[in-house]
């Protein structure tokens, strides 16, 4: 298991940033103890972090080695630090970075192999919020996409009185990305994303999983998105909500992760 970190320089953020790569080796066979053969890894997760971590959370607080080594994923982890993967009002263009450029980097610094069948992208919490967000708008380039605990309406969430209150989100901050004198633009709002997309063919269309806590604070922003998916499911290629006991941690991430990786696999 090669697990790299690395310093890239992306010319649509204009600045250095982090990000980490895992990619299953086969491991060389000595003596009589062989290990078992596992998968080739020629499928490749985009992971992406929430509101207060980095790109190494996965790798810190998760099982994704394993899992990528038992089932043969490239897992790709970038860092976005508080910008919803947004292209910002005022900052730098995060959404471009992450499903333009940083793929192009992967290609260029650790040979990879893009294919469309085999490319996926998942996150937690305003990580979910990305992943389901480069899943509807880029449905030619991602199979899937799975949302844990998504916060699936920023405008809401960002703008609500419980975030001021509760130090989630600056105004300020928030405006840097939403600037509140505008609308919120259809191409970062996943309810107008999800209908455009369920006017393609449905083979043409990016499979969506998403999941949550029962008590999880950002349950009503789920419910309210299964409640617009559900109506849109007869033209959807396929889109799977479940939801279970649990809270924005990630002891219910850690689960998710297997039901992510059985979703994928049924493509």
């Amino acid at each position: 298991m090669a697990h790299i970190s690395a310093m890239i320089f992306p010319s649509s953020l204009g600045f250095r940033t982090r990000v980490e790569v895992i990619i299953p080796q086969e491991p060389e066979r000595k003596g009589t103890r062989i290990p078992p053969p596992r998968p080739k890894p020629d499928k490749i997760l985009y992971l992406l972090h929430g509101l207060s971590d980095d790109a190494t959370a996965w790798g810190r607080n998760s099982r994704i080695e394993s899992y990528a080594e038992d089932r043969g994923y490239i897992v790709v982890m970038p860092e976005v630090h508080r910008s919803f993967y947004s292209d910002m009002r005022h900052g730098s263009k995060y959404f471009t970075y992450v499903t333009e450029e940083l793929p192009k980097i992967c290609e260029e610094l650790f040979n990879f192999k893009h294919e469309r069948s085999k490319t996926f992208v998942a996150g937690l919490s305003m990580g979910g919020y990305g992943a389901v967000k480069c899943g509807l708008s880029r449905p030619d380039f991602y199979e899937a996409c799975a949302g844990f605990s998504g916060a699936l309406n920023p405008e809401v969430i960002l703008m609500s009185e419980e975030a001021k209150e509760g130090g989630i989100y600056d105004p300020i901050e928030a405006k840097a990305i939403l600037d509140t004198e505008k609308p919120w633009p259809d191409n970062t709002n996943l309810f107008k994303l999800s209908e455009k997309m369920s006017k393609l063919p449905k083979e043409k269309q990016c499979r969506v999983l998403i999941t949550c806590g029962d008590e999880d604070f950002l349950i009503d922003s789920n419910r309210d998105f299964d409640k617009h998916m559900k109506a849109l499911e007869a033209s959807l290629s396929e889109y799977k909500y479940k939801e279970w006991p649990g809270v924005h941690d990630w002891k219910f991430w850690e689960e998710c992760l297997p039901l992510a990786f059985e979703f994928f696999e049924k493509g």
